[in-house]
């Protein structure tokens, strides 16, 4: 909220882009409160005319639109930058009921949503390379963890398990019971990645995204690559 802290900031930004020669800087901000909300797209504001002074690119990465991430002022985003990075993952992130971390609809209704505040030129997706294993322990206490593509597959290999397609969710799913817990999985791999990029890519947005490398399996590249142009 105070401009000597944001000035400080956004030059040391750009002396750090300059100094390593840096096509552009990416910014993510999250959990910004909804007092904060103001203060931080002033911040944006002010380091978009200064990336834009010196030639470099500036993108955001923004949470899927909600009703309670308002503050993060999407339209103005849009106006501002250069690119808005969508993050359609961490769906089902509440422990209170299993569910997937990108589900095909939830990847979908992100982009109509972000389509209504900011032009499809400027809109960027991100979808996972992770895969969320969830455990409901005996005690019927739920939890999950992460999962890189390939440790998820051989989590289903170890255990004898056949996931199944679940159409609904454009993702494989499943589910089994070992130690007296019960496990479920909606599965990230090639065929869920694919369904995802032929939404992406019939919206017509200015790419793609992907969190994180290193949890991908070497085949995804040739799936992504055929819907890029």
């Amino acid at each position: 909220s105070h401009t000597s802290s944001r000035e400080n900031l956004e030059n040391t930004l750009i002396e750090a882009a300059q100094k390593y020669k840096l096509n552009g800087i990416n910014i993510d901000f999250e959990k910004i409160t909804s007092d904060t909300g103001i203060h931080y797209i002033e911040f944006l504001r002010e380091l978009s005319v200064k990336c834009r002074n010196n030639g470099i690119v500036l993108s955001v990465d923004s949470y899927v639109p909600s009703a309670w991430t308002t503050q993060y002022d999407r339209e103005e985003q849009g106006k501002i930058l250069d690119y808005v990075v969508v993050m359609a993952y961490d769906e089902s992130t509440a422990e209170e009921e299993a569910g997937p971390n990108s589900s095909l609809p939830f990847v979908q209704e992100a982009l109509d949503n972000i389509l209504t505040m900011v032009p499809k030129e400027k809109v960027i997706m991100a979808i996972p390379f992770f895969t969320k294993v969830w455990q409901e322990a005996p005690t019927g206490e739920l939890t999950y963890k992460d999962y890189a593509m390939t440790p998820a597959a051989q989590l289903l290999k170890d255990n004898d398990v056949e996931a199944k397609w679940d159409d609904a969710n454009g993702c494989y799913y499943a589910k089994y019971e070992l130690d007296g817990s019960t496990y479920q999985m909606w599965q990230e791999e090639d065929k869920s990645i694919e369904e995802k990029m032929k939404v992406i890519y019939n919206a017509g947005v200015a790419g793609v995204a992907e969190w994180k490398l290193g949890l991908e399996k070497e085949s995804i590249w040739d799936v992504i690559l055929r819907y890029l142009n």
